[in-house]
């Protein structure tokens, strides 16, 4: 990726959601609703169950009614530095009706951790899945998953891990996914996340070996976001193989992206279903 001629402020601009979306408040709070109302149509779940030892490693699931139901995994975005998967309780709010359950899960935040050891912990996040199939209404169903903005390097990262055996995944989707991180270094980002150019490489899915072709992958990116972020999707797509074309809902930015792909009464919601494995 053709970064390196963009100076500061424009690395800023294009890479910075709170800069290109200056009420970037406004849609935290509309998520956050839209979170609050999923919990109320969504009584039965299990909250705050623990996978792993690192303070916020834990799930919010949301299980569907029927015993052999797919999984679906999800992992909020924030640039490894901030969210929480409370907020994210809408993108189960659709999807469990139609006989899928919803995992929205937390990880440890930088600077606490480095972004490594948030992809390890995500890793510990699907281990846990598998290893508790028949609890918290988790079935041997497939195992699906999907990611937005630094969730999508960690779907990524899940893609081409080594597992030691057959492979756990099903299918994922990446939204609005950080592929290449290095030009991160050069934003106000990274004085949280404390990365240098080797490390920033390292934890970049553009820079690792593709994931298996055998694993339907899709990318999707709001039609409104920055050029970097249709060139990070773009780019990934290439590396990866992916033939289905990248879904970009028109007028759609970073954070509302998420609406038009959950929400079954817009308009790119037949992404997120396929991948699920259900019908819309």
């Amino acid at each position: 990726m053709d970064w390196n001629t963009r100076g500061p402020a424009q690395l800023e601009y294009e890479y910075n959601p709170r800069v290109t979306v200056p009420d970037f408040a406004d849609y935290f709070a509309r998520l956050s609703a839209l979170a609050e109302e999923t919990r109320t149509r969504l009584p039965q779940r299990f909250e705050d169950v623990r996978y792993g030892t690192g303070e916020l490693q834990t799930l919010d699931i949301f299980p569907a009614d029927r015993a052999d139901a797919p999984v679906h995994v999800f992992f909020h975005g924030g640039y490894w530095r901030s969210q929480d998967k409370r907020d994210y309780a809408f993108v189960a709010r659709d999807l469990v009706p139609r006989g899928i359950t919803v995992v929205v899960a937390n990880y440890d935040l930088c600077p606490a951790v480095t972004v490594p050891a948030i992809n390890a912990q995500c890793v510990d996040c699907i281990v846990f899945l598998r290893e508790n199939i028949g609890r918290y209404g988790i079935s041997s169903g497939p195992l699906t998953v999907s990611g937005h903005s630094a969730g999508g390097q960690i779907v990524a990262r899940l893609l081409t891990h080594d597992w030691g055996g057959s492979h756990p995944v099903s299918a994922a989707l990446a939204i609005s996914g950080v592929f290449d991180v290095t030009p991160i270094v050069h934003t106000s980002l990274n004085d949280v996340l404390g990365l240098d150019e080797a490390s920033a490489r390292a934890c970049s899915p553009l820079y690792e070996r593709p994931p298996a072709t055998s694993i339907p992958l899709r990318l999707a990116v709001g039609g409104a976001e920055s050029e970097a972020f249709h060139r990070q999707s773009a780019d990934y797509a290439a590396l990866a193989g992916v033939q289905a074309p990248i879904v970009a809902p028109a007028g759609r930015n970073h954070f509302d992206v998420l609406e038009a792909l959950f929400l079954a009464d817009s308009e790119a919601f037949d992404t997120v279903a396929g991948v699920c494995q259900v019908a819309p």
